[in-house]
């Protein structure tokens, strides 16, 4: 966080003697920079490089078109060269006009695309209403409707339809002027307010001029791209992540911000802290093999509405992710790959008139809905626990945004999770054992069923969820190894001839005994949700399921 401080008196009396600036520098390891102004500052280098592959030339007074950019970005600093020290708003004009601009009342990061790839108009919305979350979220920050808009579009061949906030304007895009004065750069302390630093606050309004963040001219330019440097996801509407990474290398990481937008409405999906960072993980990997060297850490920053400032969302919690070993990041490809955010769908109803003139319509409409799995398995990893770790509360707790019990969607993903479970994602033998353990008494069981009810389907029907419930409520309600045990020893002895368990006993007893059981609980209860037999069949994409 910029430190507070202050300008002499003495200062202020020398202030006209002194030349205006010439030149600014912006250094990556200054002791003034914290983490969010650092990234602020890749997110000038990145614009600056930008601008230097524009087949348009810099404009600027002062600059021929055939000259040098008048600023020079290296490893770890920028240098910044202004021709007329008298003028600076001339310099950082095109600049600002370049960084920050909107498109079909959208906020427009150019530097952030692939040059040429600007995303389609509702992942533009999906990532404004990201930043409207966390950068932009105060109504001084910004002019434009008060309201969303509804705009339909397609998605594989669907109807679906998004939000989007129609924006004519917002601070950044002249920003440049909280760094000059009367014309020259100003060298003056600047407060650094909460829309240019989340987070940023006067801790006592009765004390606002001792309580206030102050920074250098540095740190405020540092501070006003931030939003190129960084990226903000909404989780929900009411939530956001802000995710900042820890920049080393100004010319690397200009190369590699524009593959960290998404390119589309599906790949801003996410549902925790740890599925948005793995996210971002996984699209720089497989655009830069040296990752480790050039984004060693992410930081994230979650921010939600408080009870002492419900108007807002504020910064409430943080987490620093380390980049994952190559075995880490596998097993989340994988389940971003086997477990992926969906498209559902639900029927709308539409009435227009009043009394007897009322027409009622209705529409089917899709929508997009999150895993509830992959984040488990994303904030697992991010935390270097196993995987599939707190499985058994995907079975107890209830969705937030409806108060419908989580288990209820894990049928949705049951084919997702058999792949999973199929693939290299095991730290031992044992792990992958005892789910294929588990499996085959299901397989057992549910046979055993199909026959005694060869003649009945109906009734075959409700034995196979009532067996299903059943081996549930034993698994997810244990609240000993005991009670675990007992459980699992039950439905092995259901079923003869158990292979795997008799092979593999050795390495799958310990984990039933001391510490470990738990994780053997939720191993047991990832096999019952992955258990994907013909007797189960796997809810299509269509099948209506509420947000």
């Amino acid at each position: 966080m910029a430190k507070a401080s202050s300008v002499t008196k003495s200062n202020t009396k020398t202030k006209a003697k002194i030349l205006p600036p010439g030149s600014l520098k912006l250094s990556l390891f200054d002791p003034d920079m914290d983490l969010l102004l650092r990234a602020g500052i890749g997110g000038l280098a990145t614009t600056l490089l930008a601008i230097e592959q524009q087949d348009q030339p810099f404009f600027c007074d002062g600059i021929s078109p055939d000259s040098d950019p008048p600023w020079v970005v290296s490893k770890d600093s920028i240098t910044l060269t202004f021709p007329d020290p008298t003028d600076v708003a001339s310099y950082f004009e095109p600049i600002f006009k370049f960084a920050f601009g909107l498109h079909n009342h959208l906020i427009d990061l150019q530097p952030t695309y692939v040059r040429g790839q600007r995303p389609e108009p509702q992942t533009l919305a999906r990532l404004q209403q990201g930043l409207m979350l966390t950068f932009f979220q105060h109504g001084k920050s910004r002019t434009g409707e008060k309201e969303d808009i509804e705009l339909n579009y397609e998605v594989d061949g669907k109807q679906a339809r998004y939000s989007m906030r129609r924006l004519h304007g917002y601070k950044h895009q002249t920003g440049y002027n909280d760094l000059i004065e009367k014309g020259c750069l100003s060298i003056k302390a600047t407060e650094l307010p909460g829309t240019l630093y989340p987070g940023a606050a006067v801790r006592h309004n009765a004390y606002s001029s001792s309580t206030k963040y102050e920074a250098t001219t540095s740190q405020v330019l540092a501070a006003l791209f931030a939003p190129i440097g960084t990226l903000s996801f909404s989780i929900n509407r009411g939530s956001a992540v802000l995710m900042v990474p820890e920049v080393l290398d100004l010319l690397q990481f200009a190369k590699l911000r524009p593959h960290a937008t998404p390119q589309n409405d599906r790949q801003c999906q996410i549902g925790s802290i740890g599925d948005a960072v793995l996210g971002l993980y996984a699209t720089l990997r497989a655009n830069d093999a040296q990752l480790k060297l050039t984004v060693p850490s992410i930081t994230a920053y979650l921010f939600l509405p408080t009870a002492w400032a419900s108007q807002q969302k504020s910064r409430v919690a943080s987490k620093q992710i380390e980049s994952l070993d190559d075995h880490s990041l596998g097993i989340f490809q994988q389940a971003s790959e086997y477990l992926p955010s969906r498209l559902a769908s639900r029927t709308v109803k539409e009435s227009v008139g009043k009394g007897k003139a009322k027409v009622t319509t209705e529409r089917v409409e899709a929508f997009w809905t999150t895993s509830v799995v992959r984040p488990l398995i994303a904030d697992n990893l991010a935390e270097k626990r196993p995987w599939f770790s707190g499985f058994t509360r995907l079975f107890l707790a209830s969705d937030p945004a409806n108060g419908k019990p989580l288990r209820d969607r894990l049928s949705f993903e049951r084919l997702g999770l058999h792949k999973m479970v199929q693939g290299n994602v095991w730290d031992h033998d044992g792990q992958r054992a005892l789910v294929v353990a588990v499996h085959h008494a299901l397989r057992g069981r549910y046979g055993q069923i199909a026959k005694e009810n060869e003649a009945n389907r109906v009734a075959m029907q409700n034995r196979f969820r009532g067996e299903y419930d059943k081996w549930r409520l034993a698994f997810s309600g244990a609240k000993t190894a005991d009670q675990f045990r007992f459980s699992l020893c039950d439905l092995m002895s259901r079923v003869p001839a158990n292979k795997e368990l008799q092979t593999n006993w050795s390495v799958v007893i310990p984990m039933l005994s001391g510490n470990d059981w738990q994780l053997a609980r939720d191993l047991s209860l990832l096999a019952l949700a992955s258990y994907q037999g013909k007797e189960q069949p796997t809810p299509d994409d269509t099948s209506t399921d509420a947000p």
